[in-house]
């Protein structure tokens, strides 16, 4: 009985060894990548291993590398997915059915990775070296995302526009279109920072000639009003009273949007304009000091004038 019980378990062993070395893998890989396009990728990656560690069929056995890859990029394991890249690479240079494509994948793969100057040389080499593969105008397009997201705008620019203009059927041209849009909002958004930044230094300069120009007529008044005559009580007028007043209101008007700006994280029209008003306010309390600055001045004359009639 003991004798038999083996006997059938190598019949089984033996079947089952059979059975393996003469699987369909073309069709198996069919059926891996019939689960990648389906958005399996858990089931394809699993299917895509067995491949890898089982088949006979080099070929297969190949190609298997890239589209493992491929499925580890889209379930986020980018170090799996680099691993098996990285070997199909180095190994299938002369005979791999979608090399090309790796070329560009890899590029692709070091965007995710955030390593995006490589990510540039990689995907330079693509569009140099396959001009006439169908997804060169995919590499433009992310050579421009990699640079976009350096901050190198007017080159990234260059790049979406190589897309708009010579790959008009590409299925990045409404994306190009649109980072376009952004980069012209986004040196739109430069030009008004650099603006607030000019604005807040001459502003505060102006204020200190102003702050300063007002201590020395004040006290070449004081000098005048100990020699004789009567008291110059200019920041008591109404007048002088009023510019004060409003020179508060309006720097507290520019307190209030400063503190909307910093917490706005919209880039709306709203919060441009509130940039602008600042602007303009800045631009108003300068003008209110020399107002005020006048009016000393003039205070000042009529001083001098009454002392020369003494």
């Amino acid at each position: 009985m003991n004798k038999f019980f083996w006997i059938i378990l190598l019949i089984i062993a033996i079947g089952s060894s059979g059975s393996a070395s003469t699987k369909d893998w073309k069709r198996e890989e069919s059926k891996a990548r019939d689960l990648y396009n389906s958005g399996k990728f858990d089931e394809a990656v699993i299917l895509l291993r067995e491949i890898i560690l089982s088949s006979d069929n080099d070929v297969v056995k190949r190609e298997s590398y890239f589209w493992i890859s491929m499925t580890y990029i889209n379930i986020g394991k980018l170090a799996q997915a680099e691993t098996n890249l990285e070997y199909y690479l180095a190994n299938f240079s002369k005979n791999g059915q979608n090399y090309g494509e790796a070329v560009y994948q890899k590029g692709r793969l070091l965007f995710l990775q955030e390593e995006y100057e490589l990510s540039i040389k990689q995907l330079s080499i693509f569009v140099n070296e396959y001009q006439n593969h169908p997804l060169v105008s995919n590499g433009y397009y992310w050579i421009g995302e990699s640079l976009y997201a350096l901050g190198q705008f007017e080159d990234s620019e260059f790049y979406f526009n190589i897309v708009l203009s010579k790959y008009k059927k590409s299925n990045k041209y409404e994306a190009s279109t649109y980072k376009l849009r952004l980069i012209e909002h986004k040196k739109s958004e430069l030009a008004l920072q650099n603006l607030l930044k000019w604005s807040q230094e001459e502003y505060l300069e102006k204020l200190s000639q102003f702050r300063i120009k007002e201590k020395s007529l004040l006290q070449v008044i004081n000098e005048l009003e100990k020699n004789g005559g009567a008291p110059i009580k200019i920041k008591e007028t109404d007048e002088y009273k009023k510019l004060l007043a409003e020179n508060e209101i309006l720097q507290n008007r520019i307190n209030e949007l400063e503190q909307l700006i910093n917490s706005s994280k919209d880039a709306s029209s709203d919060l441009y304009n509130q940039k602008m008003e600042q602007i303009r306010l800045r631009e108003e309390i300068l003008r209110k000091q020399e107002e005020a600055l006048r009016l000393l001045d003039i205070k000042l004359r009529e001083k001098e004038k009454e002392l020369e009639n003494l």
